[in-house]
């Protein structure tokens, strides 16, 4: 309609669905330990989809501290990362960018480090494939929420192990701690690991606008309103860091403090 090869709009009539109303697949973004406990999962996990516990958990790790999605990760190459650099760095190639652009992260020093640990022994050359997980990026196409979902029943199954009495482990139970999908229909599959990066940065004080560039979103509804999750947590510590009402000084004169003084 726009360029007047057709008089009128045959969709005019419809209307965008409400996604906030009517979503197929809502995520949630892990606690920190509850990552830490996915990580020890996996590295003493057997192979799952192909790939061996520890280079699982070095995918999680890249993804939580990146935001990278799957096909960027599986487009990673030992020649995208400059390991050695100030600041290190690691580079999708524009064509496996979702935004169809080079995109560069820069990485944490403790990821720099797992990452040499894990490169060391590996016979791989510059241009191989680091994780074989995507048929987009050449490799095949492997199922990686299978592959988290797996890692955390088994750190569930841990953590309810080492309840120390039967109430806690009653207590354990009934949470939703390291499940794949929580009574509320969240989910923790391998794309929240994004969702992790992004509510980490929220969680450490990093500025929305930061975020957003961090996240390499064009909107910043999306990086706050899809990607942020706040938790009843997360709530109870802003509250508990604002600084607390002063006292008139009417009423610090007659508080019970001041008189037992």
């Amino acid at each position: 309609m726009r360029d007047r090869r057709i008089p009128s709009d045959p969709l005019i009539h419809l209307s965008n669905i409400n996604t906030s109303v009517d979503r197929r697949h809502d995520r949630r973004a892990l606690m920190h330990e509850e990552f830490t406990r996915l990580l020890d999962a996996a590295r003493a996990g057997k192979a799952i989809e192909g790939m061996s516990g520890p280079d699982r958990a070095m995918l999680y790790v890249l993804a939580g501290w990146t935001g990278f999605r799957k096909g960027e990760l599986g487009s990673l190459t030992k020649s995208s990362f400059c390991l050695d650099e100030a600041p290190a760095t690691v580079t999708v190639a524009a064509g496996y960018s979702k935004r169809r652009r080079t995109d560069t992260q820069i990485l944490h020093p403790e990821v720099v480090d797992q990452l040499k640990a894990w490169l060391t022994g590996k016979k791989l050359a510059p241009d191989q494939l680091l994780f074989v997980i995507s048929e987009r990026a050449g490799g095949l196409e492997r199922d990686t929420s299978n592959m988290i979902r797996r890692d955390l029943v088994r750190a569930r199954e841990l953590w309810l192990k080492d309840a120390a009495t039967d109430a806690e482990r009653k207590q354990r139970d009934e949470s939703d701690f390291l499940r794949y999908e929580t009574r509320d229909g969240l989910f923790a599959d391998f794309h929240s690991l994004r969702h992790f990066f992004i509510t980490s940065l929220e969680r450490s004080g990093i500025s929305p606008k930061m975020a957003q560039t961090l996240a390499r979103h064009s909107d910043i509804r999306l990086t706050l309103g899809i990607y942020t999750h706040v938790g009843l947590h997360d709530q109870t510590a802003a509250i508990e860091a604002l600084p607390g009402p002063s006292a008139s000084q009417h009423e610090a004169a007659v508080s019970p403090r001041a008189i037992a003084g």
